[in-house]
């Protein structure tokens, strides 16, 4: 079978090319096979494109070597064997927190100001209050993310049949199999198969991508959370059982506000076997450190502030989903949702579930001094839309609102709101007041 070859991930190398230059280290963080790997080998060629006086670039993946055979002084010995002193160096790590002692490594790294650290990794352990970096607020994080509905258009081969000034929702696309393709049938695709680079095109059929799947599935239970052990944050998973269950219930429940307390209650009932609520805690943050799970933190948009209400948390991939769940029609207000969710962090804002009064607004999304209301609803009928807008209208200040919909093509409203398809808010419609 033909070897393939994933296209530049040029969203990522513009991230990191982004922050290159400042002092800070750069992790890049997200759910294993999501294409971390990828994205650091084309790093590595694109680095030695552009610098070509005998700067030091090493990139080593821990992946590929026995690495829980390794400690922090194999990699300090590493280091300053390849190390020039005179030279800029550019250190590429790439799954190093299975190394016993690695954040001793990379404070000793960091002491070189001619040294400039990117780290990759499935977990989010990367971030480490044991690292000086983390602790000082010295670093840049990137979430390397599953592909994007434009991405997967282009990883599965599909290619415009139309002119090129044809609408957005009348174009058509083909690919290998010669079918042709609404983009609303590509979405339909996509939130079916996923957008793990894994999924290669020859890949999208049920049964074959299950496997795929269930592959991938069982490397981040096994990888991520099951060997990692304990934390100063947390205990070990020890129960695959009770973590299987957590999974499970999380899945279903995409878009719902719900709290430890409650999956504690669900999983009791499923296991005819009570867990602490501590114990549920400690699982759920496995599994956000595995980047299985992303958490929206409840936000009062009246008061300004995070709350303590149940939170909101959204399934990395639409595959793992699935896997999880099952394929189900009545999901397709939740995975719009959770395609929102991770379009919105996909572009470095910071997402937060809001809440105004009684009332709900799907997200409040932050990137540094910008916010953004957002109101998800795949088909909303004329009452649920009248509500939808007029829950917006209540929010007193000048940052943009957006309702985003299966049911209308994309429109301003007299007073500002902007209701926007959703397949134009996948395809990249711009609406943010800053370039992307």
């Amino acid at each position: 079978m033909e070897t393939f070859t994933l296209t530049p991930r040029t969203l990522y190398m513009e991230k990191i090319f982004r922050v290159l230059n400042n002092d800070n280290i750069t992790i890049v963080a997200g759910v294993r096979r999501a294409g971390k790997s990828c994205i650091a080998k084309q790093l590595e060629g694109e680095l030695r494109k552009r610098y070509t006086n005998g700067e030091q670039i090493v990139r080593y993946n821990f992946e590929t070597v026995n690495a829980k055979r390794l400690t922090g002084d194999d990699l300090i010995e590493g280091f300053n064997r390849d190390y020039i002193s005179d030279k800029q160096n550019f250190i590429l790590l790439d799954e190093l927190t299975h190394i016993d002692d690695w954040e001793k490594a990379i404070n000793y790294f960091c002491e070189y100001a001619n040294c400039k650290i990117i780290l990759f990794s499935s977990n989010r352990r990367i971030i480490s209050s044991d690292l000086r970096a983390v602790r000082d607020g010295k670093f840049d994080l990137i979430h390397a993310l599953p592909l994007s509905l434009p991405e997967f258009m282009i990883f599965q081969g599909f290619q415009e049949t139309t002119p090129e000034k044809t609408p957005l929702l009348e174009k058509r696309y083909c690919r290998f199999d010669e079918r042709s393709y609404t983009l609303e049938e590509i979405y339909k695709c996509y939130i079916t198969y996923g957008g793990l680079p894994i999924m290669k095109p020859e890949y999208m059929d049920i049964e074959r991508a299950r496997t795929v799947t269930d592959g991938s599935y069982g490397a981040i239970v096994t990888r991520d959370i099951l060997e990692l052990g304990s934390t100063r944050e947390s205990s070990a998973v020890t129960d695959p059982l009770l973590l299987r269950s957590v999974i499970s219930i999380m899945a279903d429940s995409i878009g719902d506000s719900i709290s430890a307390t409650w999956i504690g209650k669900q999983t009791a009932n499923y296991l005819k076997r009570p867990s602490s609520t501590k114990t549920i805690e400690s699982y759920i943050r496995a599994l956000l450190n595995a980047q299985l799970f992303y958490i929206a933190e409840p936000f009062d948009i009246r008061l300004g502030q995070v709350t303590k209400a149940p939170a909101k948390y959204y399934v990395v991939d639409a595959a793992l989903h699935n896997y999880m769940t099952g394929i189900r029609a009545e999901d397709e207000n939740r995975m719009l949702e959770n395609k929102v969710f991770f379009e919105l962090l996909r572009h470095d804002y910071y997402v937060y579930t809001g809440r105004l009064g009684k009332e709900k607004v799907s997200f409040m999304a932050q990137r540094e001094k910008e916010k953004v209301y957002v109101q998800v609803a795949a088909n909303p009928g004329d009452e649920n839309m009248d509500a939808l807008v007029n829950t917006l209208r209540k929010i007193r200040d000048n940052h943009p609102k957006l309702i985003i919909s299966f049911g209308h093509e994309t429109q301003r409203t007299d007073d500002g709101l902007l209701i926007l398809n959703a397949l134009d808010f996948l395809m990249g419609y711009s609406w943010s007041p800053r370039a992307k």
